[in-house]
């Protein structure tokens, strides 16, 4: 290399004298005879080594660069520009010899890529004998090439380039990564794999991927959980009643006409003749007259081409609707046309008005000539007023997809079906099924749309629909069709809230008294507490047991009864308050009587003197019982139309029951009884059939919502129709009585043994329910029902005598108090929401997020046109 070098350089300063030489050694053979021709040989020369230098120090700056295909690519141009002179050899030499190394460093390029073919060729081209068959750098790369060890003999290009995008496509995978950007990597990951399936940097790559989004939808179930328990903590909240809006002035009554016949009649309305003069005038020329002057003065339309007012004169025709147009030209037979049946040469003798509509003018006109005129979609037509029918034309309207249901809505919500049940079943089955709809003629008719002989109306797949009518009914097919395609998709979102909030609040104090024999003088007088009574039992387990081994006389361990009570008559706990309701019942399904036990002891004194004793039993009871309730179904409808939502458990139970069954003849036997009596006694012993289910019904427990939303015009009120409901099983009665059989004990007594408990019993259910009709402003609640109920039970219970001492006679009372209060509420919400599920107003609502007015491809969603 560094021989090279410095031959270079020495070569660079001989050819800055070479052309000089060579022009004094051609200019002398010039002027032998030959001075144009080896003046342009020796410019052409001097120009090829100077484009070769050119080109030699295009490829040392290649090469200095490692653009070692770039070098070789320019040594060889520079070589083969280079002329062939004996002066230019050593030129010539440092060529070749830069061209060697160039060579030389990019067949190590292609050995380390896998292109040995080429480098091999590269090799063998500088080892030529013609150029340095003795280059050792080229030998000892050939060298290389041949050794295993040193060159893999299995690689190849395609791996190296493959090698290449595997790494691009590993860093650009992460890159995606660090921005968040999961599925792209993901997708970059893959395309990695499928060009080395046993990437384990991919692999793992899509395992972090897999881990990343895995902690996002963690993340995402923690935030939906807490989401949706805060909309059951929401639902407890009362809604306070917002003002009333201000409803400012309505747009609708500021619709501009559009196309077809409301348009021209809206010219006709607002077109204002100033001065009409009219004398033995024909109508054909009122009709000019007419024409030019609204041309002139039409101020609703800015485009000048069409400006004014297009008038036709026809002629008689039949009055069959679709006569087609061979009765265009013919006349009335009953009543002739003067002029010849011309109605434009009839004549107006004498009209004169000032500063009339356009309407008018016409209406006069058709008065003095028995003409009237009828608007079409694109002209004004004056025919006899005998002529009543009017021709088919057909049209095609673009409708939106839903354009059937929203008319077949729109029919049951405006049409005067009020009798109708709007929740009742189609079908008289217990499930809802998807009903065929009206043919679309059906729904137009419902929607005001007459159809005469002739007319039709069909509705495509691809939302055409085609319609063959009067122009009068096509424009009001227009107007219904624009009215629903120019609205937004809207439905409404409905929650019913039940709130129930019940207590009960139980509260009690009494004293209880016993009160031993004692005597009151020499063995003559002795006093005592009463009997038990009618009152509750008091036990020895309520009271102290005995103290140091010695037992209270009149006071028994365990459950006995305790006598000597001076105090029970006084009611107390569960003798005190009753609860004689379905609860009870069902809390006892035998229907054995319940045993009622008084109020716990929570203090007693006992004191014991030589001739009794006296204890007191202080009794309180202070409790507190609350169950809250809420409920709260919701369900999406498209506005006019019946939406179900229910989350309900069907519950059979049986309604009907076969009588027990009993034998005929009892049958006797001499040995043991029915229960183990002894030898000797006899008892029957039959078998019984118990009562027997025989028919079932089937109930619905559960949250049944059914509503009939209809929005308003303004899309704020919200006529509403619902039916809400909630079903519980509470329990079942026992309406059975067991049968018995008398039979003997163990010892030979006589007892009614139970055969079978012969049960029947029917369920109980629960019911929260409403149905009503109310008008909603959009996003507000309302209460649409509820009910408040308290049950309260005094009990006020003293000792006579005893209970009147002042202050020490409550210790001779009873006070108890039970109140149960229960607070039912039920709530609506109406909410108007798009087609994205976000409401039409409120904070989430959708114009609070940007929304593109372009085309499709400008956004996700379509521009929406928002209320004000």
């Amino acid at each position: 290399m560094y021989s090279s070098s410095r031959t270079a350089v020495a070569l660079m300063a001989v050819a800055a004298t070479m052309p000089f030489t060579i022009s004094s050694a051609q200019a002398g053979e010039g002027y032998s005879g030959m001075s144009g021709l080896a003046q342009r040989e020796i410019i052409r020369r001097q120009e090829a080594v100077a484009e070769a230098d050119r080109l030699f120090l295009e490829g040392r700056e290649a090469y200095a660069k490692a653009d070692y295909q770039q070098s070789v690519d320019k040594y060889r141009q520079a070589l083969s520009t280079l002329p062939e002179a004996p002066t230019l050899s050593d030129r010539r030499q440092s060529y070749t010899e830069h061209l060697g190394d160039a060579s030389v460093a990019l067949a190590q390029q292609f050995r380390k890529v896998g292109k040995y073919d080429e480098a091999r060729q590269l090799l063998d081209g500088v080892l030529a004998p013609d150029v340095d068959p003795e280059n050792i750098a080229a030998k000892t790369e050939l060298g290389y090439l041949d050794d295993p060890i040193r060159t893999n003999p299995a690689l190849t290009y395609e791996h190296t380039k493959n090698v290449d995008e595997v790494r691009r496509g590993i860093y650009m995978a992460q890159g995606n990564f660090d921005l968040g950007k999961y599925d792209a990597a993901k997708k970059d990951y893959e395309n990695v794999l499928r060009i080395d399936p046993y990437n384990t940097a991919a692999r793992r790559g899509m395992e972090k991927i897999a881990a990343a989004k895995s902690d996002y939808y963690r993340a995402a179930y923690d935030q939906t959980r807490a989401e949706l328990l805060m909309q059951v903590d929401q639902a407890w909240e009362l809604s306070v009643p917002a003002e009333l809006p201000n409803f400012g002035p309505g747009t609708n009554n500021d619709n501009q006409p559009s196309d077809g016949v409301a348009y021209i009649t809206e010219k006709l309305r607002r077109i204002v003749i100033p001065r009409i003069d009219f004398e033995d005038t024909t109508v054909e020329e009122a009709i000019d007259f007419l024409r030019l002057r609204a041309a002139e003065l039409d101020t609703l339309e800015l485009d000048p081409a069409k400006k004014g007012v297009n008038f036709v004169i026809r002629r008689p025709r039949n009055n069959a609707v679709g006569g087609g147009d061979s009765g265009l030209d013919a006349a009335t037979g009953d009543a002739p046309l003067l002029g010849g049946g011309d109605p434009g040469a009839l004549r107006i003798n004498e009209l004169r008005l000032r500063n009339v509509p356009l309407a008018v003018a016409l209406k006069y006109i058709g008065d003095a000539t028995k003409l009237r005129y009828k608007v079409d979609d694109f002209a004004v037509t004056l025919v006899p007023q005998t002529e009543t029918g009017e021709d088919l034309f057909t049209r095609t309207f673009r409708v939106p997809p839903d354009f059937a249901s929203m008319l077949n809505s729109g029919g049951n919500a405006g049409g005067g079906g009020g009798d109708v049940d709007p929740f009742a079943d189609a079908g008289g089955g217990t499930g809802g099924s998807l009903q065929a709809r009206p043919p679309i003629i059906e729904l137009l008719k419902q929607s005001g749309i007459d159809f005469a002989d002739g007319s039709s109306a069909t509705l495509g797949a691809g939302g055409s629909l085609l319609v063959t009518n009067t122009p009068s009914e096509l424009d009001k097919v227009e107007q219904l069709v624009d009215a629903f395609a120019n609205q937004q998709p809207k439905q409404v979102k409905i929650t019913t809230k039940f709130v129930e909030i019940s207590q009960e609040n139980n509260d009690e104090l009494g004293f209880d008294w016993i009160v031993t024999p004692f005597g009151l003088s020499a063995n003559s007088v002795f006093g005592s507490g009463g009997t038990v009574g009618n009152g509750g039992a008091r036990t020895g387990a309520d009271f102290v047991s005995p103290i140091n081994g010695t037992s209270i006389p009149g006071i028994p361990a365990g459950t006995d009864q305790v006598s000597n009570i001076v105090t029970s008559g006084l009611r107390s706990g569960d003798q005190a308050i009753n609860r004689n309701n379905i609860d009870a019942i069902l809390n006892n399904p035998s229907r054995t009587a319940q045993t009622a036990n008084v109020a716990p002891g929570i203090l007693g004194l006992t004191g014991l003197f030589s001739d009794g004793q006296v204890q007191v039993i202080m009794r309180g009871l202070a409790q507190k019982k609350g169950t809250d309730l809420m409920t709260a179904p919701s369900v999406t409808a498209r506005s006019g139309q019946k939406a179900t939502i229910e989350v309900i458990r069907e519950f059979i139970y049986p309604t009907e029951y076969e009588p027990p069954e009993l034998p005929n003849s009892v049958g006797t036997s001499s040995g043991n009884g029915l229960l183990g009596g002894t030898t000797g006694s006899s008892s029957g012993s039959f078998p019984v059939t118990p009562a027997t289910p025989t028919a079932f019904e089937t109930k619905n427990t559960g949250v049944t919502l059914e509503i009939e939303p209809t929005i308003g015009e303004n899309d704020f009120v919200i006529d509403l129709r619902f039916l809400p409901e909630i079903v519980e099983f509470e329990g079942f009665i026992n309406y059975g009585s067991p049968i018995l059989s008398p039979s003997t004990d163990l010892f030979g007594n006589a007892v009614n043994a139970v055969i079978t408990e012969n049960r029947i019993e029917m369920p109980v259910f629960s019911k929260r329910s409403v149905s009503t009709s109310l008008t909603i402003y959009d996003g507000y609640t309302v209460a649409v029902g509820g009910l408040m109920r308290e049950d309260v039970q005094n009990v006020e219970d003293k000792v006579p005598i005893l209970g009147d001492i002042p202050v020490i006679g409550r210790l001779f009372q009873t006070k108890g108090e039970n109140r149960i209060k229960s607070n039912l509420i039920i709530f609506v919400t109406a909410q108007i929401i798009d087609a994205t599920g976000r409401p039409l107003r409120g904070a989430d609502a959708a114009g609070s997020v940007p929304v593109s007015t372009g085309d499709l491809g400008e956004g996700v969603l379509p521009p929406l046109d928002l209320p004000e």
